[in-house]
């Protein structure tokens, strides 16, 4: 190839605020490309415009809506209505084109939103039936425009919102997805066959890994599926689909099927499953009943967890606590200050035990004898003389000699030592002499 043809091409995407300025600006800086639809290289964009094909739209972002047109009349855009193309790149040889129609950027990748996408799916969709153009052509790889290979047409360097270009279209509504696979109608095409086992495939797992997969996981799959049954030369093609060609299509049944599909499923009614026969409103004010009463239950529980564990605690029932501990204000604790009156507050108090008992002298008991006679007269000696007169005025219950009461006292003050002598040993604490007081 000429290199001074190649050189004088090459200039004309550096001229600020053109069309071909933008194919550059807009391509990915490793661009795949070749010379064959293929595109199997991969090189910087300034040398990849030197190749007829290249990749126009970065991965995950379309800045142009490519048509590839199929017959030789790339002026059809003027008779079906709608807006010029930026660039037309026509077939030397048999008049067959690609229209470049430059857009806004749309993201495509999978954190994108799914109703740009779906706009712009629907626009293409469109024009390409209103353009007769290839509905199979999904890219990336387009027609190097300003090639010498190809006839370029630059028409204007406008960027078309999608709007605008949906201003001149009526955009169908059509049904979301068939009721059973139809491989008979598209069966010249490996692309189309691929796509209705593909999605018939996805609609039978996307329940399934919504609730236990990922979007990643059920692209996987899809993938799997489709690399497997990616054999059209055992069904009589002359060649079976490339990789990029199946991965762009279980990109686009994957981000459908994920965002829009939910087929045989029961509609979902809700918790409290109303009456479609019911009004709005009214299906409106069960739902707001049924909440209520949920959220005041839920808060009511949460109040008396709190209360029982103040309680515990030994702590005071006050709504500003209350309100810390269970995660309310004080305020919504005000509305139910009934609940805090309901809970019985526990003895404070704790039972002493046998260790904080101290074993003082007052606390031993008398001995068997002396508990017997409560009232126990002072005793008389049968030595002493005793006048008749005092002995009539006391009524004894009973009578002690000097012996016995001698006896009795030794007694008590053997218990009394052994005692002290126990708590000077176990304790070291000091006795209260009380034999005195006793003895009297």
């Amino acid at each position: 190839m000429n290199s001074a043809v190649l050189n004088e091409s090459a200039q004309r995407y550096f001229q600020p605020k053109t069309a071909l300025s933008r194919v550059i600006a807009e391509a990915p800086y490793f661009t795949r490309c070749s010379d064959n639809k293929t595109a199997a290289r991969i090189r910087p964009r300034e040398f990849a415009i030197r190749y007829p094909y290249m990749q126009v739209n970065r991965t995950g972002m379309v800045s142009w809506l490519i048509f590839d047109l199929d017959h030789n009349d790339p002026l059809i855009w003027e008779s079906a209505g709608l807006p010029a193309p930026n660039l037309v790149v026509s077939n030397r040889h048999n008049g067959q084109s690609h229209l470049f129609y430059s857009i806004i950027p749309v993201c495509t990748s999978e954190k994108a939103r799914s109703k740009p996408i779906r706009y712009m799916k629907a626009i293409y969709e469109s024009m390409a039936t209103k353009l007769n153009a290839d509905p199979a052509y999904s890219g990336p790889v387009a027609k190097t425009p300003g090639h010498p290979w190809w006839r370029t047409w630059e028409i204007h360097s406008d960027v078309y919102e999608l709007g605008e270009l949906a201003d001149s279209l009526d955009l169908p509504l059509k049904p979301y997805w068939g009721h059973k696979e139809n491989t008979d109608a598209v069966s010249h095409s490996r692309h189309c066959l691929l796509f209705e086992e593909l999605r018939f495939f996805a609609y039978s797992i996307v329940a399934k890994e919504r609730e236990q997969g990922s979007f990643i996981s059920f692209s996987r799959q899809l993938e799997s599926f489709a690399h497997s049954h990616n054999a059209f030369i055992n069904r009589g093609f002359a060649a079976n689909l490339t990789q990029s060609q199946v991965l762009a299509t279980v990109k686009s049944v994957a981000r459908w099927t994920w965002d829009r599909y939910t087929g045989s499923l029961p509609r979902n009614k809700g918790v409290m499953r109303l009456d479609n026969s019911l009004s709005l409103r009214e299906r409106q004010q069960k739902a707001a009943k049924r909440t209520h009463k949920t959220r005041r239950q839920s808060t009511q529980v949460r109040i008396q967890q709190a209360c029982q564990q103040l309680t515990q605690q030994g702590l005071k029932l006050t709504q500003t606590a209350v309100a810390k501990l269970a995660g309310l204000s004080r305020q919504t604790v005000a509305k139910y200050c009934h609940l805090l009156n309901r809970i019985e507050p526990t003895s404070l108090a704790t039972p002493a035990t046998k260790s904080s008992v101290k074993h003082a002298v007052h606390q031993i008991p008398a001995p068997q004898d002396c508990q017997q006679n409560s009232a126990m007269p002072k005793p008389t000696c049968s030595k002493d003389k005793v006048s008749s007169s005092s002995q009539s005025s006391l009524t004894p219950a009973r009578s002690f000699t000097c012996e016995s009461y001698g006896s009795q006292k030794n007694t008590v003050d053997a218990q009394i030592g052994q005692l002290q002598s126990r708590e000077i040993a176990g304790n070291n604490s000091k006795i209260v002499p009380i034999t005195e007081r006793w003895r009297s």
